[in-house]
């Protein structure tokens, strides 16, 4: 069974915000080309992302509604915005021991984010 992608492709310039802190949303997004920093809630860079790379994904998977960090363009960048049903789609299908993984992973990184901005 093949799983369609809902998906659109976005440009930004340098210096866009893709989406702030508290944010309601649970799009993913994948940069095609460009580079995106994501920041904590109190500005602390959290990771510098590129061609390929994926973001957002973490109120996917841990089921929250709102963005626990900010993403903004560190270049000009085209993004491709996936609908998060799709992203549902694909880890219902998955391997449930997969899931598993894949949720304690993201819900690890979750807390070492929070731990960092604490410190």
């Amino acid at each position: 069974m093949k799983l369609v992608m809902n998906m659109v492709r976005k440009s930004f310039k340098k210096g866009d915000v893709i989406f702030e802190t508290s944010e309601s949303s649970d799009d993913l997004y994948l940069v095609h080309t460009g580079k995106v920093e994501i920041r904590s809630h109190e500005g602390m860079l959290l990771a510098t992302l590129g061609e390929g790379e994926l973001f957002g994904e973490m109120a996917s998977i841990m089921g929250e509604r709102e963005r626990t960090a900010r993403a903004v363009t560190a270049t000009t960048a085209v993004i491709d915005v996936i609908d998060a049903s799709t992203m549902q789609r694909k880890l219902g299908n998955a391997d449930p021991v997969l899931r598993a993984l894949i949720r304690n992973l993201t819900n690890r990184l979750a807390d070492a984010n929070r731990m960092n901005e604490e410190q």
